[in-house]
């Protein structure tokens, strides 16, 4: 049984996502508060979530993640608070797709889709040949 975990970049990349996006709201209340006390009040709410979610949910969440190849099956255990547990057969599989934006492009990381008749799981960013790896193992094409 192959056991796998998320690297360090993937847990920046998400870091760097999280911050851009909750930066800009922050901003625009913060850039607000001339008008009202509660856009200051609600700007520092919302920047305070930001840094417990860039600095202790992020970290925590991909350090949660194990994921794990069994005798022809993935075994995927997440989360902080809830823990749910995905075991998708490869036989089961239907669709397998490697997505990756210009950011984990260039951090040399690419995310993975794995689609079955009734569910679906997203594997966050892995490095790009340990996707191709998996994808290979999952088409049984090991010559690459």
């Amino acid at each position: 049984m192959k056991e796998s975990v998320l690297s360090q970049k993937t847990k920046l990349l998400w870091q760097i996502r999280i911050a851009l996006v909750g930066l800009v709201p922050s901003a625009v209340l913060l850039a607000l508060s001339s008008v009202s006390l509660w856009f200051t009040v609600a700007g520092g709410f919302l920047l305070l979530l930001l840094i417990a979610a860039v600095f202790w949910y992020v970290p925590a969440y991909f350090d949660s993640y194990s994921i794990s190849f069994p005798n022809g099956a993935i075994i995927i255990n997440r989360g902080v608070i809830i823990k749910p547990c995905h075991i998708m057969p490869f036989s089961r599989l239907v669709y397998v797709q490697s997505i990756s934006t210009p950011l984990a492009k260039a951090m040399g990381l690419s995310a993975l889709s794995l689609k079955a008749a009734r569910s679906s799981v997203t594997i966050p960013e892995l490095s790009v040949t340990d996707a191709e790896r998996f994808i290979n193992a999952v088409t049984g094409d090991e010559r690459r």
